[in-house]
């Protein structure tokens, strides 16, 4: 088996960007929105942003070769506003893009597909969970000097939130991790469940971002979502496995450690801030109040 290089972990981290800066709002949008009630979600505060978003029941396609039915109450972002989301949350955008979902409860998964080809799962029963931190805590001090470069925060893993696991049925593999930032000396801890959906011709890269407390239900609310409304289309599912198709050249422990740094912030801050302050949390500091009025058009100069 050959792990990922470091370059593709590094590059990870590096995508997984914090917060800092987001994209101006239009200025006709925020002399509408300067006196309107503050967004009753993260969906609507997107639209407000220029972002454009499906609402549910409607069928999301994640690029041409999956797709997932979205239930009323569920949100997506338009094919045509990925490239904008991820500039906004500042998150470099690498093409690879297919989705964002945003559930009922504000939490957020995100879609991205590596065609590295067929994935063989005979590692599913040698995921050594306390190696693949160490690794991964390791080349996370790499990462952080990208991300200082980048003028962004560094960050840490905290530990296992769900060690990796492997479901045969399903050819899925899960894993969450703890992660904290710089942004407030490492006090606060928020999560990221990564999910790979195999496939016949390549990895459908799945991220939940969530708050740590909401984990154990937005998990299984996740889990039953892509359990009976994802699917590869015809033609790209693992089972449809043929001789001579492109087998990649890594196995599940590496997807986990080139996932991981991907994982980490990819969206969760963004995710967070929203979260501080609809609930009033006192840990809501007056930069990211500041910070939400940009994104919301509401009084953005307080």
């Amino acid at each position: 088996m050959t792990i990922l290089p470091f370059a593709s972990f590094g590059r990870s981290l590096l995508l997984a960007g914090l917060v800092a800066a987001v994209i101006p709002v239009l200025h006709a949008q925020s002399a509408s929105t300067s006196d309107a009630s503050p967004p009753k979600s993260f969906a609507e505060s997107l639209g407000r942003a220029g972002i454009k978003v499906i609402a549910g029941p409607a069928t999301y396609a994640l690029g041409d070769v999956a797709e997932i039915k979205l239930p009323a109450g569920y949100h997506a972002v338009e094919a045509a506003s990925l490239k904008d989301y991820y500039k906004l949350t500042q998150n470099l955008y690498s093409g690879n893009e297919r989705g964002v979902v945003i559930g009922p409860t504000d939490w957020v998964l995100v879609f991205d597909y590596d065609a590295s080809g067929y994935v063989k799962d005979d590692e599913k029963n040698n995921l050594d969970a306390d190696k693949l931190m160490a690794s991964m805590v390791e080349s996370q001090k790499e990462g952080n000097k990208e991300r200082v470069k980048q003028g962004w925060d560094e960050m840490k893993f905290a530990g296992w939130a769900n060690q990796p696991r492997y479901d045969t049925k399903t050819n899925n593999l899960t894993w969450a991790i703890n992660l904290t930032s710089s942004s407030d000396g490492h006090k606060s801890v928020f999560l990221n469940e990564s999910i790979r959906l195999l496939g016949r011709g390549g990895v459908m890269n799945v991220t939940l971002v969530t708050d740590p407390s909401e984990y154990p239900r937005d998990s299984a609310t996740v889990s039953n979502l892509l359990s009976q409304n994802f699917n590869y289309v015809e033609g790209q599912r693992y089972a449809e496995f043929k001789k001579g198709d492109k087998v990649a050249e890594y196995g599940l422990a590496a997807l986990v450690l080139g996932g991981a740094g991907a994982a980490a912030f990819k969206m969760g801050f963004f995710e967070k801030f929203w979260k501080l302050l609809v609930v009033g949390g006192a840990a809501a500091a007056a930069a990211i109040k500041k910070l939400w009025n940009k994104i919301t058009g509401r009084n953005p100069d307080v």
